[in-house]
């Protein structure tokens, strides 16, 4: 399994697209919305090292700039993940691929969901400028823009990043927890060092809950037997492998007795976790 230690000098930051896309899912979790995809619009986002994500008042005043111009925006470099922004610093220590510049992950601009760098940026900036994307500096970094939010409105998504890993990270890994705290310490760094590249799979591949027509398989079999394990006594619960009404309220039961979890009824990373399951 390639670690996200192993591709430092690959010069790629492409090469941690699987772990990226979960760090982002995460952060929607711990803040909906907090990131939206601008791939509907007419802008190019071809390469892995590309996340067509901004915050959804860039992404408006994108859609408007766009709209303006009437041709097809071409973008380097858009959402930068914790774990790229790692990469980026370890190979500016390492001198490696002639960068010369690399913020400490989670207090770079590119992991702000504000920030651009694009092809055209003079032919850009009269369409950009009126719609608050602002030229961050013509002689060290010339291709790229910030989208000015209003103070107000400002977060600080290069934390929630962090935090989304941390949680990321402890959803498959429950007997080496991390402290969620958003700062990028030494036991943060070891971790995502030794993450996979390709993000975290899951022991179950899907998430499990009533609907029509029932789920049914191993995995479902396996949940209905770790439940008559944690003896859930008020269901009369079958291990049939069918996710029937009796295995979500039994599941309901569970999550409320851990007093942890969400009373919903589904089985999911952090229910399979607590019934033992995560890492079977």
């Amino acid at each position: 399994m390639l670690k996200v230690k192993d591709v430092i000098e690959k010069g790629d930051t492409g090469l941690v697209r699987g772990l990226s896309l979960q760090i982002i899912a995460v952060m929607n979790s711990i803040s909906p919305n907090v990131l939206v995809d601008f791939s509907d619009l007419n802008i190019d986002v071809t390469g892995n090292q590309i996340n067509p994500f901004v915050q959804p008042a860039a992404k408006e005043s994108l859609r408007l700039a766009l709209k303006q111009r009437g041709t097809k925006l071409v973008v380097n470099s858009v959402y930068r993940t914790v774990a790229q922004q790692y990469l980026l610093r370890k190979q500016f220590e390492r001198k490696l691929f002639g960068i010369t510049a690399a913020a400490l992950p989670g207090s770079s601009n590119h992991e702000s969901g504000l920030a651009l760098d694009i092809e055209d940026p003079d032919g850009w900036e009269r369409f950009f400028q009126p719609h608050n994307w602002i030229r961050l500096g013509r002689d060290f970094d010339f291709p790229h823009y910030d989208y000015r939010l209003p103070a107000a409105t400002r977060r600080n998504l290069g934390k929630i990043g962090i935090s989304a890993f941390q949680r990321l990270w402890n959803q498959y890994n429950p007997n080496d927890l991390i402290v969620e705290d958003g700062s990028f310490g030494p036991q943060t760094e070891a971790r995502l060092a030794n993450s996979p590249v390709d993000g975290f799979k899951l022991k179950f591949p899907r998430t499990l809950r009533l609907q029509s027509p029932p789920l049914q398989g191993d995995d479902v079999t396996k949940v209905q037997e770790a439940l008559l394990r944690a003896k859930i006594t008020q269901i009369n619960l079958q291990v049939t492998g069918i996710f029937d009404s009796e295995t979500e309220q039994a599941v309901k039961q569970f999550q409320a007795a851990t007093q942890k979890l969400a009373v919903d009824g589904i089985v999911g990373p952090m229910t399979l976790q607590e019934l033992g399951l995560e890492n079977d």
